[in-house]
C-alpha cells in the first residue's frame, strides 16, 4: 500500500490591484481561513465561483491534462500541458492588468509552508517560497511535479488530479462514486503501490494506442475492400496492344510507387522500434530509481542512527542549536523558554515531540554505515535521475519525427494503391489472362488483414497484463475494504434519512478500449431504501437517487476517501455548496455533514472552505453551527467572525444592490446572525 501521502492545505490568499477583489478601503484582498469551516457568502454574480477558481488555479497553474476528458478513468496521456492563453481573471476586469496585479496563495504541504504569488492577467508564476526561502522554478509543469513529488504522490498529474477533483467540489466536479473507473482511478492514484499503478499505467496507455491503431488501419481496409474492382468489366472497345502498352506503363507506376512505400515504411517502423526502446529503458530506470531512493531512505537513516546512537547523543544534538543560538533544528525557534519543557519531558522518560514512551537505545543494535555508502547512493540516483530526464528528451524527438514520417507514409500509401488499383483494373480487361498479376489489390488486403490479427493480438496480450496488475490491486483493496465501507456509510448516513449501507464488487466490468476485452475491477456501490423500497437495494446509477442525494453522496465519497489518506494529517475540501437543489431540510443535514467533517476542535488543522448564497435560507448559519436544535438562529460570536467571508463588503457592489429593497433584504438576513456594526 502507498503510503505517507500529503496534501495542500491552504492558509491564506491575498490580492493586489484586481478590479474585482478591491478589498476594504481598495487595500486588496486578505484573507486567512481559519480551522473549521470558512464560508464565502455573497450574491449571484459577486465573484465566489470565480475565488474558488483563483485558490484551484493558484495551486495548479494554467495547466490542464492533455487530451482532458470527463472520464477520468480512461486517460492514456497522463501529462500536464500549459494553457496557451490563459485569460479566465483578465476577462473579468475592464482594461488591461498589469505586473502589479498579482495573487499569493500560502499553503502547507509535505510538512513545508508554500508561498506562490501569481500574475492575475495570465497566472505566470511571479515568485515561489519554500519554508521562507526563494524556489528556482525550472518551468510551470516541473513545479506542479515538484508538489506531486512532496505530496508522495506518483507524478504531477495524479497531483493536479487529486487538488482538481477530490479536494475541489466546484462547477467543473464530475462524479466519482457513480463512476467505477473514476472510483478506479483515484484507488489507483491514493491507495496503491507504485509498481502495480505505474504496471496499470503502462498497460492502459498502450491498449489505447494499440487500439487506435487497429481501428484506423480496419478502416482503410475496409474502404480497400470496396474498391476491388468488378470481376470483368466489357473490353471490346480496347485494342490489346494498347491495352499492354497501359499495363506496362501501370506496372511501372507501381514498380515506383512501391519502393517509396517500402522506404517510408522501414523509415516508420524504425522510428517506431526506437520509440519501443525507450519507453523499455524508461521503465526500468524507473523502476530502479524507486528502489534506490526507498534504499536511500534506509541509508540515511541508518547514518543518522549511527550518528547518534544513544539518547544522550540525541539530546545533546538538539540543545545544541539553542546553545550556540541557532534555534531549533525543527522549526528555527530560538527561544529558550523551551529548552526546561523538553528536559523535563526526555527525563522523564518521554519523547518530547510525540509523547511515546523512550526505550533505551542500544548502540549494538545499529548496523555500521559510512557516509561514503550514502554519497554513493546520491550519485546513483542522481545519475539515474538525469538518464531519465536524456530518454525523455530523446522519446520527445522520436514522437516529432514519427508525425513527420507518419504523413509521407500515409502519402506513399495512398499513392501506392491508387497505382495498384489502376493496374489491376487494366490486367482485369485484358481477353486473355497468361497469368496472375504478380502483386494483387487482393494480397494487398490479406497482408494487411495479418499485420491487424498480429495488432489484435498484442492488445490481447497487453490486457492480460492490465488484468495481472488489477489482481494485485484487488488485494491490497481487500485490506481498505473495511474501512473505506464503515466511513462512508457513516457520511452517507449522516447526510440522508434513509437506511444506508455500503457494499464492495471485485466484478466491476471495466471497457478499456472499443475492442479491449473487459475487465474486472474494484468498486464500492451505495445501498439504500426510500419511499417504495423499505429494504435497502443497490443503487449503480446516479439517477438512481434524486439531485441532492447524488450530490451528497459523491461529497461524502470524497471526504471518505480524504479521511483514509490522511492518517491524522491536516486536510482540506472547497465546495461550492449546490444548494439549489436542496430543500430546508437537506440544507440542515449538508451543513452537518461538512461540519462532521472538519470541527473546529479537531486535534489536527482540518478545513472546509465552503460558498453559499446570501438567500434566506439557513445553509449560511447552519455551516457556521448557529442552527439549534429547535430551528432558532444564534449570533456569530466576535472571536469566530473569520469563518465567514463576506464578499459583499470586499467587491464592487453589483447593480442589484442599487435598489434599496435588495440591501434591507440582504442586511436582514445577514442581521439574524451577525452582530450589528
Amino acid at each position: 500500500m502507498r503510503s505517507n501521502i500529503s496534501l495542500p492545505v491552504i492558509q491564506r490568499l491575498t490580492i493586489r490591484n484586481f478590479a474585482l477583489y478591491p478589498g476594504i478601503n481598495n487595500s486588496g484582498l486578505d484573507i486567512t481561513f481559519a480551522d473549521g469551516i470558512s464560508v464565502i457568502a455573497g450574491i449571484n454574480g459577486i465573484g465566489k465561483t470565480t475565488l474558488l477558481t483563483l485558490l484551484l488555479r493558484m495551486m495548479l497553474g494554467p495547466n490542464d491534462p492533455e487530451k482532458a476528458t470527463r472520464s477520468v478513468g480512461r486517460v492514456s496521456q497522463r501529462r500536464l500541458v500549459g494553457i496557451k492563453k490563459f485569460d479566465f481573471f483578465s476577462k473579468r476586469v475592464p482594461g488591461v492588468l498589469g505586473e502589479d496585479s498579482f495573487a499569493t496563495l500560502y499553503f502547507t504541504l509535505g510538512g513545508k509552508s508554500i508561498a506562490v504569488s501569481r500574475y492575475m492577467r495570465d497566472l505566470k508564476i511571479k515568485s515561489v517560497k519554500i519554508d521562507e526561502k526563494k524556489y528556482e522554478l525550472e518551468s510551470e509543469t516541473g513545479f506542479i511535479d515538484f508538489l506531486g513529488n512532496l505530496s508522495g504522490l506518483l507524478s504531477g498529474y495524479d497531483f493536479h488530479m487529486v487538488v482538481r477533483y477530490l479536494q475541489f467540489f466546484g462547477e467543473d466536479r464530475i462524479p466519482l462514486l457513480w463512476d467505477a473507473g473514476a472510483q478506479f482511478e483515484f484507488f489507483k492514484i491514493l491507495f496503491f503501490e507504485d509498481t502495480v499503478a505505474s504496471s496499470l499505467n503502462d498497460a492502459f496507455a498502450q491498449i489505447q494506442k494499440i487500439d487506435t491503431d487497429y481501428r484506423n488501419r480496419l478502416h482503410q481496409l475496409n474502404k480497400r475492400k470496396e474498391a476491388l474492382p468488378p470481376t470483368r468489366p466489357n473490353s471490346a472497345n480496347i485494342e490489346l496492344e494498347t491495352l499492354d502498352k497501359m499495363i506496362q506503363e501501370a506496372t511501372e507506376a507501381y514498380a515506383e510507387a512501391e519502393s517509396q512505400f517500402l522506404s517510408k515504411k522501414d523509415e516508420y517502423d524504425e522510428f517506431q522500434k526506437q520509440l519501443r526502446n525507450l519507453d523499455h529503458m524508461s521503465d526500468e530506470a524507473q523502476v530502479e530509481l524507486a528502489e534506490l531512493e526507498f534504499q536511500f531512505s534506509q541509508t540515511d537513516a541508518m547514518f543518522i542512527l549511527q550518528a547518534l546512537p544513544s539518547l544522550g547523543d540525541k539530546e545533546k544534538f538538539l540543545m545544541q542549536g539553542y546553545a550556540t543560538g541557532c534555534g531549533c533544528f525543527i522549526c528555527g525557534s530560538k527561544s529558550k523558554k523551551q529548552l526546561e519543557n523538553i528536559g523535563k519531558k526526555i527525563r522523564k522518560g518521554h519523547c518530547f515531540a510525540c509523547d511515546a514512551t523512550i526505550n533505551n537505545s542500544k548502540t549494538s543494535n545499529i548496523t555500521p554505515i559510512s557516509s561514503l555508502q550514502v554519497r554513493s547512493l546520491e550519485e546513483k540516483i542522481e545519475q539515474l535521475r538525469h538518464s531519465s530526464e536524456q530518454i525523455e528528451i530523446q522519446r520527445t524527438d522520436i514522437e516529432e519525427k514519427i508525425l513527420s514520417v507518419s504523413k509521407a507514409f500515409r502519402e506513399a500509401v495512398n499513392l501506392r494503391n491508387s497505382a495498384l488499383q489502376k493496374r489491376e483494373y487494366l490486367e482485369i480487361q485484358r481477353p486473355t489472362q497468361g497469368k496472375k498479376p504478380v502483386m494483387g489489390l487482393q494480397a494487398e488486403i490479406d497482408r494487411e488483414q495479418d499485420a491487424l490479427d498480429i495488432l489484435a493480438e498484442a492488445r490481447k496480450e497487453f490486457t492480460a497484463k492490465y488484468r495481472a496488475a488489477v489482481d494485485h490491486a484487488q488485494e491490497q483493496m481487500g485490506i481498505l475494504k473495511g474501512t473505506l465501507e464503515s466511513t462512508l456509510t457513516a457520511y452517507a448516513t449522516a447526510f440522508l434519512q434513509e437506511k444506508v449501507n455500503v457494499t464492495f464488487s471485485r466484478q466491476t466490468p471495466f471497457k478499456i478500449a472499443t475492442g479491449a476485452d473487459r475487465v474486472n475491477i474494484p468498486t464500492f456501490t451505495i445501498n439504500m431504501t426510500s419511499s417504495t423500497h423499505k429494504i435497502a437495494h443497490e443503487r449503480l446509477q446516479s439517477n438512481s437517487v434524486s439531485e441532492s442525494q447524488k450530490e451528497f453522496l459523491d461529497l461524502a465519497f470524497r471526504m471518505t476517501l480524504l479521511d483514509m489518506v490522511n492518517d491524522n494529517g491536516s486536510i482540506m475540501l472547497v465546495i461550492e455548496t449546490p444548494e439549489a437543489s436542496l430543500d430546508s431540510w437537506f440544507m440542515r443535514r449538508a451543513a452537518d455533514l461538512m461540519r462532521r467533517f472538519a470541527p473546529e476542535n479537531a486535534d489536527t488543522s482540518r478545513k472546509v472552505i465552503a460558498t453559499s448564497n446570501v438567500n434566506g435560507t439557513q445553509m449560511i448559519p447552519a455551516l457556521l453551527g448557529l442552527v439549534q436544535e429547535d430551528g432558532t438562529i444564534t449570533k456569530l460570536p466576535t472571536e469566530r467572525e473569520n469563518h465567514l467571508i463576506n464578499l459583499l463588503d470586499l467587491t464592487p457592489p453589483p447593480a442589484a444592490l442599487d435598489q434599496q429593497e435588495v440591501v434591507s433584504l440582504l442586511s436582514e438576513e445577514l442581521g439574524k446572525f451577525l452582530h450589528a456594526k
